[in-house]
């Protein structure tokens, strides 16, 4: 009898509730298990954080206290594996789940190993001098998901350049040659040669970079980053983007390894973001100005901005008939016709470079501009309709991280990497306050369950990882999983 009082006293003394607490609609997840081996994010020290689901929730990855990754088991929270190496930029699973691959920091070169084994099955050396900038962002296009909420986003593992299929994996040489090479082999299939190497560019990008950073010119200085090496797959893998700060980024066909086109542009380019149905491509100059071109031939399509209305894309609808468009200065987002380059209509307020799509580009969550009377605000991208306008407590910081549950009914986010993770329904209501949870975050596919960083109750130094279950619509289970975890 007094185990059974003891241990679900235990648990509601860990998360902060009790079942007289509870009422359906504001608590909607509890923890159902508690990950020891998490390391969390370091600002000061550079260490990123990782939280990944496998595809299809069998398995969880965090970044490790005694190796850099550690494997865990979703359904009894056992440790599978863990596997380390001298710092990762980068990490995923394959589709079928038997397998991860890792980006090490230090070459771009990866290691594949079996999951449940944790056993080595092969290298793919790096083979160059990349940039010290990509080094430390690793994977590939993570520079377009840089949307205004830097910080978190750097300090997180990418995902490792690979297509959707996993058929090909891109190895970059040194940001000017690529390789690409059979995953399930290891074998090299063919190189790309996007321009030639530069090194005394390459160097004095990275200090552009951090220059506009710390003098204040943030903008400025984020967008140069992303000039360094930025390829990105279209969704199915037919297309090769690479966008590395020259005035002519290439589109290559993954079949054969052709070049389908060389975009001319007045400026540098170092956005890009590929239609849903692969027809398109849009590219966004260091000038401020967004182009569209057709993916089967390189042709212009329409231009959208200028130098005096700068705008960086930011996302397409799910129809791949309209663009997004984030402004680099003043301005609002705006939705513009991917065909003709009209503009639709503003989400008023919005902060350059705030934006944050929904999975399916549904909704988009945006921060305001010089405004902190609001925390953040939720938007219908197919009307502009705004949805929710969440108001800022005084003295509360602003969002820092931001992650959309896949199903569209919860926005989980945190305004610092030691404060609580906060999740909130579209229509802007606080639902609950994750208590001792910190980021990284990330939810899984099918949207029940949500790894976050975390704290030790009453030692708050002490970092470990929580996995938090969902419950919607299911009252009775949720006040059930507090009393039996």
């Amino acid at each position: 009898m007094f185990r059974r009082l003891v241990v679900p006293l235990l648990l509601l003394s860990l998360v902060s509730f009790a079942p007289a607490q509870y009422s359906p609609g504001r608590q909607v997840a509890a923890i159902r298990h508690q990950l020891p081996e998490f390391r969390d994010i370091s600002v000061w020290k550079g260490r990123a954080g990782l939280a990944r689901f496998s595809p299809l929730g069998t398995f969880l990855a965090v970044s490790g206290k005694t190796a850099d990754v550690a494997i865990y088991n979703t359904a009894t929270g056992e440790l599978v594996t863990k596997i380390d190496g001298k710092g990762f930029t980068a990490f995923s699973f394959s589709p079928d789940e038997k397998h991860v691959i890792a980006q090490n920091r230090a070459d771009g070169s990866m290691t594949v190993h079996e999951v449940e084994a944790g056993t080595h099955v092969r290298d793919i050396r790096g083979l160059g001098k990349v940039s010290n900038m990509s080094k430390l962002m690793g994977g590939a296009g993570i520079i377009n998901e840089l949307n205004g909420i830097f910080p978190v986003t750097v300090l997180e593992m990418g995902n490792v350049p690979a297509t959707r299929d996993w058929k090909h994996l891109l190895v970059n040489k040194n940001d000017r040659e690529f390789e690409i090479v059979d995953f399930a082999s290891g074998e090299h299939r063919y190189d790309i040669k996007h321009a030639n190497f530069n090194s005394g560019w390459e160097a004095a990008k990275l200090t552009l970079a951090l220059l506009g950073g710390v003098s204040g010119a943030g903008t400025a200085g984020y967008l140069m980053l992303g000039s360094i090496s930025n390829p990105q797959f279209s969704a199915n893998g037919r297309y090769l983007l690479i966008a590395s700060g020259n005035k002519k980024p290439t589109l290559w066909k993954m079949e054969d390894g052709s070049m389908v086109s060389k975009f001319e542009s007045d400026s540098r380019i170092f956005y890009s973001k590929f239609s849903p149905d692969e027809t398109m491509v849009a590219t966004s100059d260091f000038d401020g100005v967004t182009r569209i071109w057709k993916t089967e031939n390189g042709e212009l399509v329409t231009s959208i901005g200028s130098k005096k209305e700068e705008g960086v894309i930011a996302g397409w609808s799910t129809d791949s008939k309209r663009v997004f468009v984030n402004p680099t200065g003043k301005g609002d987002l705006a939705a513009y016709d991917a065909l003709t380059g009209e503009k639709l209509y503003d989400f008023a307020g919005s902060a350059s470079q705030g934006a944050i799509f929904s999975d399916d580009q549904s909704l988009v969550f945006t921060t305001p501009h010089k405004n902190k009377r609001v925390l953040f605000q939720v938007w219908e991208t197919a009307t502009g309709k705004l949805l929710a306008t969440v108001p800022r407590e005084k003295k509360q910081d602003a969002v820092i991280t931001v992650k959309w549950n896949p199903n569209n009914k919860l926005i989980a986010t945190a305004d610092g990497f030691k404060k609580p993770v906060h999740v909130w329904n579209v229509s802007g209501e606080l639902i609950q306050v994750l208590e001792h949870s910190t980021p990284p975050m990330e939810f899984s596919q099918d949207g029940t369950l949500l790894a976050t960083g975390g704290i030790v109750p009453g030692q708050k130094k002490a970092d470990i990882g929580y996995l938090w279950e969902f419950y919607l619509d299911q009252p009775e289970r949720l006040a059930k999983a507090f009393l039996q975890n």
